[in-house]
C-alpha cells in the first residue's frame, strides 16, 4: 500500500501537477489520521468491553456476599430484638425478694436471650478497594457506599463491643460468683438473684443491649447493605 502511494506521488511529481500533488498529500494524511483514530476506537472498545466485564465480575463478588450479609444482619437484628423484649420483662419483676414464682418466671425470660455479634464479609470490597478496581465500578453512589462501608460497620461494631465488654468484664464474672450453674443448689441462686447489685447487672445489660438496637434503627448500616445489593444487581 505504501509503495502505492508512493508511485502516484512521483508520478504527480513528474508532471510538474504540484498542487495536485499537493491536495493528494493533505488527502493521504487525513487517511492515516483516519486509520490511527479507528485504531485506537477499536482499541478503546476492547478496552472498554473487557473493563464491563471485569466489572460485572467484581459487581457480582459483592453482590453475592452482601445477599449473605443482608440474611445475616436480620438474624442478628430478630435476636437482638427478642432479647431486648426479654430483658424489658425479666426487669418488669424486679424485685425479685427470693420469690420462687417470679425466679421461674424470670428465668423462663432469660432462655430467651441469645448474644450474637455481626461479622459480616467484606473481602470482595477489601479486594476492590486494595486493587484499585473501583475506578472500574462506573456507579459513583456504588463507589460511595463502597468506600464508606467499613466506617459504617465499624460505628455499629462500636456498640456491640461495649456490650461485650460490659458482659465480659462485669457481668458474667459476677454471676459466676452467685449462682449455681449446676442447678442443685437452688438456694443459692435465689439469694443471688435478690441482691441489687444483680438486678443492675440486668438492668446494665438491657440498657447496653437498647444501644445496639438504637445503632440498628439510627445508623446507615441496614440502608448501606441494602443499597450495595439494589446498586450491585445484574441488569438484565
Amino acid at each position: 500500500m505504501i509503495k502505492f502511494f508512493r508511485k502516484i506521488r512521483q508520478k504527480l511529481l513528474s508532471k510538474n501537477k504540484f498542487n495536485t500533488y499537493l491536495l493528494y498529500a493533505i488527502g493521504e494524511i487525513v487517511l492515516v489520521m483516519i486509520g490511527i483514530l479507528l485504531a485506537l476506537q477499536v482499541s478503546n472498545w476492547n478496552q472498554d468491553r473487557k473493563d464491563r466485564i471485569s466489572e460485572r465480575k467484581l459487581l457480582d463478588n459483592i453482590h453475592r456476599d452482601f445477599i449473605q450479609n443482608k440474611i445475616s444482619f436480620d438474624s442478628v437484628k430478630a435476636i437482638n430484638y427478642r432479647s431486648l423484649a426479654a430483658l424489658d420483662g425479666m426487669i418488669a419483676l424486679f424485685p425479685l425478694q427470693r420469690d420462687s414464682l417470679k425466679n421461674a418466671t424470670f428465668w423462663k425470660y432469660f432462655s430467651q436471650i441469645q448474644d450474637h455479634t455481626y461479622n459480616p464479609y467484606s473481602g470482595s470490597i477489601a479486594l476492590v478497594i486494595n486493587s484499585n478496581s473501583l475506578q472500574l465500578i462506573q456507579d459513583e453512589d456504588l463507589q460511595e457506599y463502597l468506600v464508606s462501608w467499613e466506617d459504617v460497620l465499624l460505628d455499629y461494631q462500636e456498640e456491640e463491643n461495649l456490650y461485650y465488654k460490659m458482659m465480659n468484664d462485669h457481668f458474667w464474672p459476677y454471676w459466676r460468683e452467685v449462682l449455681d450453674y449446676s442447678g442443685f443448689d437452688n438456694e443459692i441462686s435465689l439469694t443471688g438473684t435478690s441482691t441489687v447489685k444483680f438486678q443492675n447487672y440486668i438492668i446494665d445489660k438491657r440498657n447496653y443491649l437498647r444501644a445496639i438496637v438504637k445503632a440498628i434503627e439510627e445508623e446507615p448500616i441496614e440502608n448501606h447493605i441494602n443499597e450495595i445489593i439494589r446498586l450491585t444487581e445484574p441488569k438484565e
